[in-house]
């Protein structure tokens, strides 16, 4: 799937990019599992299957869309005989909104797409090394904190010393992206968007919902691995920053702010940051929250 796009990253004038409006931010590299169900967008689905075409995913914010959004490939899709979808997308580039236009069943607009500067290329370099560190301790963090399943009992006590560690701004800033969910879960779903990032591309695969498939989840934990490593031990900053902003457990807010970063070292410099305090948090056991993607997805299509 490919955009006719002119020397200056624009879509000529006859080529519109069909929108998704989410409650959540997609980044270059990462995948995203969506759950198509009304009308209108099962439209956008056939028209861009049948088009080869991508979509855009743009969030959506209390005074409307915002500028910057991530273009979608749909890398594989389940057909169900009533009409509804279920796609596994793939970020690819950014593009800013030029112009929307309300003509069609769905959004579509005029973009123009963003280059991936590196920024001052030694600043880069020096961040995306504490980053990768940082990476790798946040994953470790998660996995210990629920280890075995076991629970400490005086976690469970009214007033114990989890509820005594979270801040009530944190609660707040982390409530804006759902419930809670266990540990173990988030861990689950960092696991699946790293080994789906790390898929390799190709023609759209659609299937119908009712062809029985082999499991290949066995494998998943020995792909993870792969997938961090040739994360964290790439010499591409700009990759690195979208992987890692994209999986990070953080508000709407600051996923956006880091998807239109300027450059790759202003992103990982935010990133920075936003490791060095989720992992102060899980060190002190306090759990990140997290929103389910396609439950957003259903909500909102």
């Amino acid at each position: 799937m490919s955009l006719p796009l002119d020397r200056d990253g624009q879509l000529p004038d006859a080529e519109l990019l069909p929108l998704f409006p989410l409650d959540l931010v997609l980044f270059p590299g990462v995948a995203l599992p969506l759950h198509i169900f009304e009308q209108r967008y099962r439209l956008m689905v056939k028209q861009c299957l049948e088009s080869g075409r991508p979509f855009g995913v743009i969030r959506m914010t209390p005074s409307g869309l915002a500028d910057v959004g991530t273009i979608a490939e749909i890398r594989e899709a389940t057909r169900y005989v009533d009409g509804r979808w279920d796609l596994v997308t793939f970020g690819t580039k950014r593009f800013s909104v030029v112009r929307m236009h309300r003509d069609a069943p769905y959004l579509r607009a005029e973009i123009t797409v963003l280059g991936e500067p590196v920024g001052d290329a030694d600043e880069a370099a020096a961040l995306a090394e504490r980053v990768s560190a940082g990476f790798i301790d946040y994953l470790d963090l998660l996995r210990g904190s629920g280890q075995d399943g076991e629970e400490d009992p005086d976690d469970n006590e009214e007033g114990g010393e989890e509820d005594e560690v979270t801040p009530e701004a944190i609660d707040e800033a982390l409530a804006e992206e759902g419930g809670p969910e266990l540990s173990e879960e988030i861990v689950a779903e960092i696991e699946r968007l790293l080994v789906a990032s790390n898929a390799t591309g190709g023609p759209t695969r659609i299937v119908d919902a009712d062809d029985d498939e082999s499991d290949e989840d066995d494998e998943d934990g020995e792909l993870l691995e792969t997938a961090i490593d040739r994360l964290t031990g790439s010499d591409d900053p700009v990759g690195l920053s979208h992987v890692v902003g994209g999986v990070v457990q953080l508000t709407g807010d600051q996923r956006q702010e880091l998807l239109s970063a300027p450059d790759a070292a202003a992103r990982l410099a935010l990133l920075v940051r936003h490791l060095q305090r989720e992992n102060l948090l899980l060190a002190e056991g306090v759990r990140p929250w997290s929103a389910d993607a396609r439950a957003l997805a259903e909500r909102r299509n």
